[in-house]
């Protein structure tokens, strides 16, 4: 008998401390800046600058043999797509596989050298 007292009137100090602010609608948060002093967001922020003053950039590391070699593959195949668009179009053949066909034929001729 006791906790449910004790329990209903727990529901109820919890009610009424909560009913006011409920009925106010949301409270201001104090941590945000009103409108007012909001300032407007900066659109380009400068880079920081390093302690040695001049920014030296990191080099890029060189490429690869096979991805040299892909790059090479994909320029030629894309070569013969263009000069071929027409014709391989009308066939129905698209890029992706004109060029999974094409790299193949290139790496076969490689294996065969």
């Amino acid at each position: 008998m006791a906790r449910s007292i004790a329990a209903a009137l727990l529901a109820t100090m919890v009610g009424l401390a909560a009913g006011p602010a409920f009925a106010q609608g949301a409270l201001p948060n104090p941590l945000r800046p009103k409108a007012a002093e909001q300032k407007a967001p900066e659109t380009a922020k400068a880079a920081p600058e390093k302690s040695g003053g001049a920014t030296a950039e990191k080099p890029k590391r060189e490429r690869s043999a096979k991805q040299k070699q892909n790059d090479d593959d994909m320029r030629a195949c894309g070569a013969n797509w263009r000069a071929d668009k027409e014709t391989l179009s009308s066939k129905g053949e698209t890029w992706r596989t004109f060029l999974k066909g094409c790299r193949a034929a290139k790496k076969a001729g490689r294996e065969r050298a």
